[in-house]
């Protein structure tokens, strides 16, 4: 339907609804008592007085007739059953905006929604301005056929029974091709206001539904004394109550029937990884059970109990103060025990308790409710230490939600946020919170983690509004890695990725060309976010610089040479030694899955990795293919933060050979690279895996000069601590470079050489009192060793 009837009865009771106002009503019930306490008074008086206080009765009663009539007819238009025409299904609020007889564009319709709070959230949520829609709209009758069928289907597909001012909004946003174009220059896309719509539904649904009823007196009669429960635990139904959580989307409601069958005949074990919403489970549970849906745990309540306080206050009491607190819950027979991070009552670590022997008993006779949160590493070690115990405790698991229930989750807590701290929390800043805690936050699970992370770029919101921006800047302070869009000196950098490379390490033109190229497609966005930010398998003659290039990477990419995972993978040449990449504690306590969990923005280099065991090489396909490695618990660690960075001397003598007699790299390189694969040296499915396979030519004696003069720089660098320098003459730089010159190991005798010669020679002038603070030594050939 298309059609609106300006002149309804229906749209008549919303305009004169409009003209009563907001607090219509209370003026008309305070007009009722005010002519009705002066009829009492005219009436109480003697004569004339009477009839004046039967005009005040009339109006009383006239007043009164009004209110009643505002209140459950008026507020009441609700909309038409059998719609034939627009005016039966659109809200009352705009339909009272709309005057008789006024052309129906979409300018006219936009200006009449956008006053409403549901446009309203839909363009502050979408940081969109009001005005500029405004000015793209056509003011075109024609145009509205579109618009009134898209809200309609907006309307049907969110099972709603009134068109309101943000289906509206939504359907002219879709409609209107300038102001696509407009939405697509905010970064913002057609299926962003969507969703945004939908989440506005969502709300304004939970803003209809009518306050449940939590038991009341009935209810109270019915609890039990706890004074020490109330000390050591929090109520969990009582805050409820009190409204300080809410539950518009839950993760897991499906599994609230079996949680509530175990807790009829006893107790429960969550299980599930930190983040995936167990606490929030139980939240849902209590809100439930307040309800009084469940006739066996009717009205029961859960208390959360505080390991840390009960701790705190034990003081060799601790036994006592656990059954005291098992015992009032018990004689209360309405309170169920949650157990939060439960393994800190089952074990004897620093800062938790072993209470399994108090408990299992209770446990086994079902005299205690109790609900336990476990991570599944947690629960498989109180399987081991406790298997009776466990043998008790029924297990539900708790799954990490998919991404349409994560973002509904974020979404409502983002109102929550905005509530707490009286700004808006943008829709563009979800869906970044979203990606970058999947990206970057391994240590939890969703939707725990994107929760986590919009609540730390709380500090960054911009003046009342929290943006995508926001959430980038706190994954960049916390977690020291650049998200934001590469602007200003850091593009800057990217665009010159070579030369700030060369100033570190010598000539490899083609090298440092097909690394920066790789690195800057990462950084741009360009590249795959489901892999690494670069996987490079380096191959040349020893000392040339394979190792040196990685570092370079590491400070100049994550600005911090130290940020790399070096493994020598010719320690890794027995089959067992897979055990040892992925082992999360023990004797290996710097795996591979460790340090990458500990420094997931780093470059992970693999040197001499044709040398690795074929099963560790399978390993290296996940992990160049997945962007992530599973450890031995089968929890997942991701890769796809690091440059990925293996080198081989395979190859080496072929590269020689080929460049002494003036070939070029790129000229042979596809055919060395099949060559080593025809040998068996690398698997075809392995080299494919890779960004790049990148040759490594000898260095000349030129370039070796250049090194030299990069390592006496090293010297006086730590020199400087002396507050001494050396230089060497032209003679003496050219005396070193012939010691160190050797084209099978490259730069490495080099280093032994200059150490040899020139450290040597400056650590006699220290000792030997020459050399003094201030002072520069300069040495020529007759001083070298």
């Amino acid at each position: 339907m298309d059609q609106l009837n300006l002149d309804s009865i229906r749209v008549r009771r919303a305009r004169l609804s409009a003209h009563i106002g907001a607090l219509g009503f209370e003026v008309l019930v305070a007009l009722t008592w005010l002519f009705g306490s002066t009829a009492v008074l005219f009436f109480l008086r003697d004569g004339a007085s009477t009839h004046i206080g039967f005009i005040f009765l009339s109006l009383t009663l006239t007043v009164f007739c009004l209110a009643i009539w505002d209140r459950w007819d008026l507020q009441q238009n609700k909309p038409t059953q059998k719609a034939k025409t627009l005016d039966d299904i659109l809200e009352p609020k705009l339909l009272a905006q709309f005057r008789k007889g006024e052309k129906i564009t979409p300018k006219i319709v936009w200006k009449a929604s956008s006053r409403e709070w549901q446009a309203i959230f839909l363009c502050n949520h979408l940081v969109v301005d009001s005005n500029s829609i405004l000015q793209l709209l056509p003011d075109d009758e024609q145009n509205m056929h579109l618009v009134w069928q898209t809200a309609q289907d907006l309307m049907q597909r969110a099972g709603a029974k009134e068109l309101h001012s943000g289906m509206l909004a939504t359907a002219l946003m879709a409609a209107s091709t300038d102001v696509s174009k407009y939405l697509t220059s905010q970064d913002i896309k057609l299926d962003d206001v969507v969703e945004v719509s939908v989440w506005l539904e969502r709300l304004n649904q939970f803003i209809k539904q009518p306050r449940p009823h939590f038991g009341g007196i009935g209810r109270d009669w019915a609890a039990g004394f706890t004074p020490t429960l109330d000390r050591f635990a929090r109520n969990v139904s009582t805050s409820i109550e009190s409204g300080n959580s809410h539950f518009h989307t839950l993760a897991h409601a499906d599994i609230l029937d079996p949680i509530i069958h175990n807790l009829n005949s006893g107790s429960v074990a969550l299980v599930g990884d930190a983040g995936t919403g167990k606490s929030s489970l139980v939240y849902a549970l209590a809100e439930r059970l307040l309800e009084g849906r469940d006739p066996g745990l009717q009205y029961y309540q859960i208390f959360s109990l505080d390991a840390s306080a009960i701790l705190s206050e034990a003081k060799g009491s601790l036994e006592r103060i656990m059954l005291t607190l098992i015992t009032e819950a018990v004689h209360a027979r309405n309170v169920i025990i949650f157990l939060d991070d439960a393994q800190m009552f089952f074990s004897d670590g620093t800062g938790s308790f072993n209470a399994g022997q108090i408990l299992a008993p209770l446990l086994q006779n079902s005299s205690l409710k109790v609900i336990a949160a476990f991570t599944p590493d947690d629960f498989q070690q109180l399987k081991v230490n406790n298997p009776n115990l466990v043998n008790h405790l029924p297990t539900v698991a708790v799954n990490e939600p998919d991404k349409p229930t994560t973002l509904e989750i974020l979404e409502d807590s983002a109102l929550t946020l905005e509530a707490r701290h009286n700004f808006i929390v943008s829709f563009q800043a979800v869906k970044e919170a979203y990606r970058l805690s999947t990206q970057y936050m391994q240590d939890l699970a969703q939707p725990g983690k994107s929760i986590s992370l919009l609540e730390q770029a709380v500090p960054y919101a911009a003046p009342k509004l929290l943006t995508a921006e926001s959430v980038q800047q706190a994954v960049e302070k916390t977690k020291g890695v650049k998200v934001a869009k590469a602007e200003g000196p850091e593009a800057d950098t990217l665009l010159h990725l070579e030369d700030k490379i060369h100033h570190r390490m010598v000539n490899q033109t083609r090298a440092v060309e097909v690394v920066a190229s790789a690195l800057r497609r990462g950084r741009a966005g360009v590249a795959d976010p489901e892999r690494p930010i670069g996987s490079f398998l380096f191959l040349g003659p020893t000392g040339v610089g394979k190792t040196e290039l990685a570092r370079s990477l590491a400070a100049t990419y994550f600005g911090d040479e130290h940020k790399m995972i070096r493994l020598d993978m010719s320690e890794y040449q027995q089959e067992s030694d897979v055990s040892r990449l992925l082992a999360t504690g023990g004797s290996s306590s710097k795996s591979l899955i460790l340090q990458i969990r500990e420094q997931p923005f780093s470059v992970v280099l693999l040197d001499e990795v044709e040398k690795a065991h074929p099963n560790i090489l399978n390993l290296l396909l996940q992990m160049l293919d997945e962007g992530q490695l599973t450890d031995e618990k089968g929890k997942a660690s991701s890769f796809k933060n690091a440059i990925i960075i293996a080198t081989s001397n395979a190859g080496s003598a072929e590269i020689t050979q080929r460049v002494g007699k003036g070939d070029k790299l790129e000229s042979f390189e596809r055919p060395l690279i099949e060559q080593l694969i025809d040998k068996g040296q690398f698997r075809a499915e392995l080299i494919n895996r890779f960004d790049e396979i990148v040759l490594f030519r000898p260095l000349t004696k030129e370039e070796l000069g250049q090194v030299a003069s990069q390592m006496l720089g090293e010297v006086n660098k730590t020199l400087s601590n002396q507050n001494i320098s050396v230089k060497l003459t032209d003679e003496a730089l050219t005396k070193v470079v012939e010691a160190g010159y050797d084209p099978q190991f490259g730069a490495r005798p080099m280093r032994r050489a200059l150490q040899k010669m020139v450290e040597d020679a400056v650590a006699k002038k220290v000792l030997s009192g020459e050399a003094k603070p201030g002072s520069e030594i300069t040495l020529d050939v007759k001083d070298l060793s």
